[in-house]
C-alpha cells in the first residue's frame, strides 16, 4: 500500500495511502498555522495480474484506460 506523508520538519504528522488525502490534512493544518508538506510516495505502482471470469474463463475487460 501506498504511503504518502505530511511532514513537520523530520516528524510525521500524517500518513495516508491517498495522496488527496494527505493534501487535505496539510492544507488543514497550515490554515491552523502549522508550516508542514506534503512526501508523496514515489514507489512504482504495483503491476496487477489479468483477472479471469470464473464463468467464461475469459479475461475480464477493463472499461477505461490505464
Amino acid at each position: 500500500m501506498r504511503q504518502h506523508k505530511v511532514m513537520l520538519g523530520d516528524k510525521v504528522l500524517y500518513q495516508a495511502a491517498q495522496l488527496s488525502h494527505a493534501e487535505r490534512f496539510a492544507a488543514a493544518r497550515r490554515a491552523e498555522g502549522i508550516p508542514c508538506h506534503v512526501v508523496p510516495d514515489t514507489t512504482p505502482k504495483p503491476i496487477r495480474e489479468q483477472q479471469i471470469n470464473p464463468l467464461t474463463g475469459q479475461p475480464r475487460r477493463r472499461g477505461r484506460v490505464r
